[in-house]
């Protein structure tokens, strides 16, 4: 089922998937959500938590005499089931489908477990929280102070930001209950809405015609609300890739080892740029580049078909040598493999689709790597993969020779 799984589906499950990549993403499974569905009671164990993908979910607070209110909206940006990680795990709030959809589901224990493994993990769900929280205080806020109409307006503007449709689909009795007001209340301020042509509201079904109009008469909660998750958006995508700068990376003497042979921020020479070259024509790839991996940053040596001198670490394909003993990695299709589907340069500019690579290595250390890139998924026959190993063997010697001069 996790091989369904798109990346991109939901925007926390990518950023955990890029700090933690493992076992627990076999776990993932993608599950239907009827709309009214009951996905965690008050006071109850979370067995799983879900990660909405096309479903938009209501945490409600609800009362003893029934009434409830909703006190936070969940969509393809976060987590339901947050309690699992603080006390007890259990919450006196209930946790219910909104927009019917599909969302991927999770053991809560095999997360948890990451949680308290990885702290890399835990610093990516408890940025999640801080957004989360800023969101139940300000709802607070909003009911306590502001009319009904522009509660109304708020909650539209929240659940359009986490529904993909044209539409909603939400009865007047079931949105009064969401913002702990009568039916009336709730029908004049959506006869006003659709009087100003703002929404289109019939049989239940609530079509946004107007958001500028919508934004312009909103109260501030709604402002407060999408500022703190629009810093939470780049705070996830900047998550680490993979393993942090790992131990291999950093140690001081593979640094020291590199820094041997002074390439770092050297000027280009003739004989490694033709090796790259050799790389792009032989594999017939628009981009090969020569890098070496200091601490922060692959920095290029040589670079055919890419105009820049470095990158960081955090988004280095080439980091992945720091993770597997082979010295080839041939990806034929970055959307397929975990290492790399969730890379926002294979989710974003320049999409990247294939990628392949052979280690540096010289008395045991990995210097760097010789590697291609494309944009298309696309495959490499044996003698390619051959010819590339051996430009590999030919940049190492041209290294020694170097220093030999030098």
């Amino acid at each position: 089922m996790a091989s369904e799984i798109a990346p991109g589906s939901n925007l926390l499950l990518d950023a955990l998937a890029r700090s933690s990549p493992g076992p627990w993403q076999s776990e993932l499974q993608l599950v239907d959500l009827p709309l009214g569905k009951v996905l965690h009671e008050p006071f109850t164990a979370r067995n799983h938590v879900y990660f909405p993908v096309t479903a938009v979910v209501s945490m409600l607070y609800v009362l003893s005499d029934g009434n409830m209110a909703e006190i936070a909206v969940i969509g393809s940006e976060g987590i339901v089931g947050m309690s699992m990680f603080m006390g007890d795990g259990t919450t006196p709030s209930c946790a219910m489908v909104q927009c019917a959809g599909s969302a991927i589901r999770l053991n809560a224990a095999s997360l948890k477990q990451e949680f308290v493994r990885r702290s890399e993990v835990a610093q990516v769900l408890l940025r999640y929280t801080q957004a989360l929280i800023a969101q139940m205080s300000q709802t607070a806020v909003c009911n306590r102070y502001h009319p009904v109409e522009q509660h109304f307006c708020r909650w539209i503007l929240l659940m359009f930001d986490r529904h993909d449709g044209d539409e909603i689909v939400m009865t007047q009795e079931m949105i009064g209950a969401m913002l702990g007001v009568r039916r009336a209340s709730v029908n004049l301020a959506a006869t006003h809405l659709q009087k100003d042509g703002l929404i289109a509201y019939r049989r239940g079904r609530i079509t946004l015609l107007d958001r500028p109009a919508m934004e312009s008469r909103v109260c501030e909660c709604y402002g407060v609300i999408k500022s703190e998750y629009d810093r939470l958006v780049p705070a996830l995508e900047s998550a680490a890739l993979g393993d942090p700068p790992s131990s291999m990376r950093t140690d001081a003497q593979r640094l020291a080892f590199l820094h041997r042979f002074g390439i770092l921020d050297s000027s280009a020479e003739e004989v490694f740029d033709d090796i790259a070259r050799q790389a792009s024509d032989l594999l017939a790839t628009p981009i090969a580049i020569i890098s070496f991996l200091d601490k922060e940053r692959d920095w290029f040596k040589a670079c055919i078909g890419y105009a820049a001198t470095e990158s960081p670490a955090q988004t280095s394909f080439c980091d992945v040598f720091f993770r597997m003993d082979e010295n080839t990695i041939v990806v034929e299709n970055t959307l397929e493999d975990k290492r790399f589907s969730a890379h926002p340069l294979v989710r974003g500019m320049p999409f990247v689709r294939f990628y392949a690579a052979v280690r540096l290595v010289a008395e045991g250390y990995t210097l760097g790597t010789l590697c291609v890139y494309d944009f298309k998924a696309r495959q490499l026959d044996r003698s390619q993969v051959l010819a590339l190993e051996a430009l590999a063997e030919a940049t190492i010697d041209a290294l020694k020779a170097r220093e030999m001069r030098t």
